[in-house]
C-alpha cells in the first residue's frame, strides 16, 4: 500500500478524522504572520488548519497526498465560507515555482532523508522574514495511545529536528520538546509527547 492508499483509507471515513478545528499551536502562533500572508500547509490532509487560516483572510494552500483529503478540505472550505487552494502531491517529487510567506505543518512524519530534504526545501521556498512552523510527535510518543504512528522511524528527537534546522539562513525562535494535551477529532486525544518548532527565515 502506498502513501495516497494509506491516507485515502483513514481519511475516506464519515467525518473528520482530526476534526475541523485547527491545530492549537499553529492556530496561536499564526498571530505572528502579516496580514494576507501567503501561506502553505504540508500534509495538510482535511484541510482544518488551511480552512482557519483562510478565515482570517490569509491566502492559503493546501497541499497533500491523499485526493480524497483534499476533497474534505474543499468541502470544509465552502462549508466555511472560505477559499483556499489544493495541490495533489508526493513530497518524494513535489517541487514548487511559487514562494511564500509561511510554510506550516503539523503532524507530517516522513523518514529520513525524506524529512530533512523537505524541511530543508520548505526553508528554502520562503521568502526572508517568512515562518516555518510545526509540530510533530516525538519518539517517547510510543509509549502514549493519543495518536501517531508506531514506528520509531516516522518520529522525532528534539536533536534530528535541531539538526535539520541548524542552517546559517533562519533564526530559532522555538524549537522544544513538551508534552501537552491534544484534542483533536478521534485521531489525536489526550496527553501526547511533541516536538515544537518555528524558524524565520533571515
Amino acid at each position: 500500500m502506498n502513501i495516497q492508499e494509506m491516507w485515502n483509507g483513514k481519511f475516506s471515513r464519515e467525518g473528520y478524522l482530526y476534526g475541523k478545528k485547527p491545530n492549537a499551536f499553529l492556530a496561536i502562533h499564526s498571530e505572528r504572520l502579516p496580514s494576507h500572508s501567503k501561506i502553505l500547509l504540508l500534509g495538510e490532509g482535511e484541510g482544518r488548519t488551511a480552512c482557519y487560516l483562510a478565515s482570517l483572510g490569509h491566502d492559503v494552500t493546501a497541499l497533500d497526498a491523499s485526493d480524497t483529503g483534499l476533497k474534505k478540505a474543499e468541502n470544509l472550505a465552502q462549508e466555511m465560507g472560505v477559499k483556499i487552494k489544493t495541490i495533489l502531491a508526493d513530497l518524494e517529487t513535489w517541487r514548487s515555482e511559487e514562494k511564500y510567506d509561511a510554510i506550516l505543518t503539523s503532524f507530517l512524519h516522513l523518514k529520513e532523508p525524506l524529512r530533512s530534504k523537505t524541511f530543508g526545501y520548505a526553508i528554502d521556498l520562503l521568502v526572508p522574514g517568512g515562518y516555518f512552523m510545526g509540530e510533530f510527535f516525538a519518539l517517547e510518543q510510543l509509549q502514549r495511545d493519543s495518536g501517531g504512528p508506531k514506528m520509531p522511524e516516522l518520529l522525532y528527537t528534539l536533536e534530528s529536528v535541531q539538526q535539520i534546522f541548524n542552517r546559517d539562513d533562519v533564526t530559532l525562535i522555538v524549537i522544544e520538546a513538551c508534552c501537552d494535551d491534544l484534542n483533536e477529532g478521534s485521531g489525536h486525544q489526550g496527553e501526547a509527547e511533541l516536538i515544537q518548532v518555528i524558524v524565520q527565515k533571515r
